[in-house]
C-alpha cells in the first residue's frame, strides 16, 4: 500500500509540474483547455503548449511580429518555404485553428495561397486553410476569399473579403483568422469578430502518421507539402498559431485577438493604454497611465481610413461609437506609430 501511495504522489507531482510548465510557456490570454499546440515563434518553431508538437523549418526566416518585436514571427517566400511536423495528435473532430497573418501579395497574380493544413491519406480527409483560390471548376471558390478545403479539390466553405466587417483587402496589415469546427458546423472569426460560417461539421480528418504544414498544405496522402495549378505557398508572415481540440467561444477568440500587447497595450516603454469595454456597443473609454495634453489621436478602420480624430484630455477619453458600423477599428496616438489598439464595435 505504501509503494502505491508513493507512486500516486509521484504521479500527482509530475502532473503538477507539467501544468506549471505549460502555464509558464503559454500566455494567460491563450485558453489551455483543449490546447493541442501553441506556436508563438519566439526565436524558434517550437510548440510551447507542453505537448512537444514541434515544427521543422524548411526555408522560412525569423522576422518581426505585429508588435515589431524582432525574431518573433516567420517570413515565407511564397515559393517553397514551409514548416512541418507530426500531426498525429491534431484534432479529427471538433477543433479550432487560430493564426495571425501578414502579406502584401494577396490577390496578386493568378494564384491563391496556402496558409495551414494537416492530415490526409485519402480524398476529403485533410483540413486545409487557404486564401484567394481561383479554381474555376466550382463557383463556390473564387478570388478574394478565406477558404476551408478537405483535399482532392473538395471545398466546404469560403468567406469573401469585406463580408460582415472583414477587410476588403487584407494586404499590408496584420490580421487574425480563427476557424472552428464543431457539431454545429464551421465558423469564421476575423480580427476578433464572428463573420459567418456553414452548418457542415468536419469529423473525418485522418491524422495517424500524417503531417501538418505551416505556410503550405499537405497533399492527399498527408505527407508531402502540396502545390497545384491554382495555389502556391504562403507569401508573407505568420505568427501565434494555436490548435485546440474543441471550438473556442466568442469570448475566447476575442481574448486571443486582444492578447499580447493589445487591450492593455505597450505603445512604448512608458505609455500604456487601457481600452474598455471592448467589444463595445455605445461608448469606449481610453485610459492612459499618465496625463497628456494636446496629444492628437485617430481611429481608423481595417483599410486604414480615418473615421474619427480628436485630442486627448489628460489621461481619460470617452469615445462615442454608436454611429460606427460593426467591425474592428484601431485607436492610434499621433507620434506613437506602433502597436495601435483594436476597438471592436458590436
Amino acid at each position: 500500500m505504501s509503494n502505491k501511495k508513493n507512486l500516486l504522489l509521484i504521479a500527482l507531482a509530475t502532473l503538477g509540474l507539467s501544468v506549471v510548465t505549460m502555464a509558464q510557456n503559454v500566455p494567460s490570454y491563450v485558453p489551455t483547455n483543449g490546447l493541442v499546440s501553441w506556436y508563438p515563434f519566439n526565436g524558434n518553431s517550437n510548440d510551447e503548449s507542453g505537448n512537444a508538437n514541434h515544427a521543422t523549418v524548411n526555408g522560412p526566416l525569423l522576422t518581426s511580429d505585429r508588435f515589431s518585436n524582432p525574431n518573433a514571427a516567420y517570413s515565407f517566400n511564397g515559393i517553397n518555404d514551409y514548416l512541418q511536423g507530426n500531426a498525429s495528435s491534431f484534432p479529427t473532430g471538433d477543433r479550432t485553428i487560430a493564426l495571425w497573418f501578414y502579406s502584401t501579395n494577396i490577390n496578386v497574380g493568378n494564384l491563391g495561397m496556402q496558409v495551414f493544413g494537416y492530415g490526409g491519406g485519402q480524398c476529403m480527409s485533410s483540413w486545409l486553410m487557404q486564401m484567394d483560390n481561383q479554381t474555376p471548376s466550382t463557383s463556390f471558390f473564387t478570388d478574394n476569399t478565406f477558404e476551408i478545403a478537405l483535399g482532392c479539390n473538395v471545398w466546404i466553405t469560403a468567406l469573401n473579403f469585406g463580408v460582415n466587417g472583414t477587410p476588403q483587402n487584407p494586404n499590408n496589415n496584420w490580421h487574425h483568422w480563427v476557424a472552428t469546427s464543431s457539431q454545429t458546423g464551421i465558423d469564421f472569426y476575423i480580427d476578433g469578430l464572428y463573420v459567418g460560417g456553414v452548418t457542415n461539421p468536419i469529423s473525418n480528418t485522418v491524422v495517424a502518421g500524417k503531417k501538418f504544414y505551416v505556410g503550405s498544405c499537405p497533399d492527399s496522402t498527408g505527407m508531402i507539402a502540396y502545390q497545384d495549378a491554382f495555389l502556391k505557398n504562403w507569401n508573407g508572415k505568420l505568427d501565434d498559431i494555436g490548435i485546440w481540440n474543441r471550438a473556442l467561444t466568442q469570448q475566447e477568440v476575442t481574448a486571443l485577438f486582444n492578447g499580447g500587447e493589445a487591450g492593455i497595450n505597450n505603445i512604448d516603454s512608458d505609455l500604456h493604454l487601457l481600452v474598455y469595454p471592448n467589444p463595445a456597443h455605445n461608448y469606449v473609454q481610453i485610459q492612459l497611465n499618465e496625463e497628456h495634453e494636446d496629444l492628437s489621436f485617430s481611429i481608423v478602420d481595417l483599410c486604414g481610413r480615418s473615421v474619427l480624430r480628436g485630442k486627448v484630455d489628460k489621461n481619460n477619453l470617452d469615445i462615442d461609437v454608436r454611429d460606427f458600423s460593426s467591425g474592428v477599428y484601431y485607436f492610434q496616438l499621433d507620434g506613437y506609430p506602433f502597436n495601435s489598439v483594436p476597438i471592436i464595435k458590436e
